[in-house]
C-alpha cells in the first residue's frame, strides 16, 4: 500500500475542500447567468439622457472589471478541482511541502505554502522594474522611466 503524496489531508478534509470549491464555482456560474440576463434586459431600454448614459457606462465598466476577476478566479477554481482528483492538491508547487489545512480552508486555490508565498511576495515587492500583474501574469510598465 502506497502513501498518498498529500496524506496530511484526511479524506474528510479533501471532500470538504472539494465541496467548497464546487460551491464557489456554482456561485460564480449563477452570478454570471444573472448578470447576462440583466445586461440583456438593460439593452432593451429606451432613450436616456447624457447623464444616465454616462452613469450606466461607469456601472457597466465596474461590472465588467468584477466579472473579469470572477472569470479568472473561476479558471483557477477549475484548475484546482482538477488537482483535487490527484495527489498534487495540497502540495506546494515551489518546494513540494504540504500546504496546511488552515491555509487551504482560507484559500482553497492556494498553490504555495505560506513560506513560499511570503518569499514570492517579498521578491515581487523588491523587484520594482520587472513586476508582473498578479491576475494576468503580464509585465507591468512603469511610466516615466
Amino acid at each position: 500500500m502506497s502513501v498518498r503524496l498529500n496524506s496530511h489531508l484526511s479524506d474528510k478534509q479533501s471532500a470538504m475542500l472539494r465541496d467548497k470549491l464546487l460551491s464557489e464555482a456554482e456561485r460564480i456560474r449563477t452570478n454570471f447567468q444573472l448578470k447576462k440576463a440583466e445586461y440583456e434586459n438593460n439593452s432593451i431600454t429606451g432613450a436616456k439622457d447624457e447623464v444616465d448614459t454616462a452613469n450606466d457606462s461607469i456601472l457597466l465598466a465596474a461590472d465588467m472589471r468584477f466579472s473579469n476577476r470572477e472569470s479568472l478566479y473561476y479558471k483557477k477554481i477549475m484548475k484546482t478541482l482538477s488537482k483535487v482528483e490527484t495527489e498534487a492538491y495540497g502540495m506546494c508547487d515551489d518546494c513540494g511541502d504540504p500546504i496546511t489545512y488552515q491555509r487551504l480552508i482560507a484559500r482553497p486555490t492556494s498553490e504555495m505554502c505560506i513560506l513560499c508565498k511570503e518569499e514570492s511576495e517579498r521578491e515581487e515587492n523588491q523587484n520594482f522594474f520587472e513586476r508582473r500583474s498578479k491576475s494576468l501574469g503580464r509585465e507591468m510598465t512603469v511610466s516615466g522611466v
